[in-house]
């Protein structure tokens, strides 16, 4: 194991700062429910797996309330696979799909102020904006972007109860809509 000096983490705290007040929108930590993707993979609207159309690798799809990767460039059978949710792979003519569970759905958003915080030596104090921020729909969160105005992404990572060392720390994982989202914790690690 290695330790980095004050100075880098300092660096790296301005640095991070200076990622997610790149662009005039505010930055924003989007909570979502589902299983995690890819880092940074777009999941905001998944299409639903058609009969003989051509995939790339690292293509998603939804079958059901599931959600699916390529795991090689293809074209899909003339009739609907078997689709598994146990982890076991789905052959779709000579397209491998792996499952990726359920599929995410974006349960809430938390915009930052401008900046998005202030630093203290390497410690990096994030500002939410002044309004309290509401769920949008009822679900199970499961994890995290911390994405700036721009939408790209800075860090990404799980949720979890207050003290399980989670990306993000929740008093409640079952949030409801029209409730108020208030994180515990953000935990920047690395």
């Amino acid at each position: 194991m290695a330790d980095a000096s004050p100075e880098l983490l300092a660096a790296r705290a301005a640095a991070t700062l200076q990622l997610l007040d790149a662009d005039s929108a505010p930055a924003a930590l989007q909570i979502w429910s589902g299983g995690r993707p890819d880092l940074g993979a777009a999941v905001d609207s998944i299409p639903a797996h058609q009969t003989d159309t051509a995939y790339t690798q690292g293509d998603y799809v939804t079958a059901g309330l599931d959600y699916y990767r390529a795991e090689n460039s293809g074209t899909s059978g003339s009739t609907a696979p078997a689709w598994t949710t146990d982890g076991t792979p789905v052959v779709d003519n000579d397209i491998t799909w792996q499952h990726m569970g359920a599929t995410p759905e974006l349960l809430g958003v938390m915009t930052f102020s401008q900046p998005a915080g202030s630093l203290n030596g390497h410690q990096l104090t994030l500002t939410p904006a002044a309004e309290t921020p509401k769920t949008l729909k009822n679900g199970t969160a499961a994890w995290a972007r911390l994405v700036n105005g721009a939408g790209t992404l800075i860090y990404e990572g799980t949720t979890g109860l207050q003290e399980s060392g989670a990306f993000v720390e929740l008093n409640t994982l079952e949030l409801k809509a029209g409730g108020d989202l208030l994180p515990t914790s953000l935990l920047i690690e690395g």
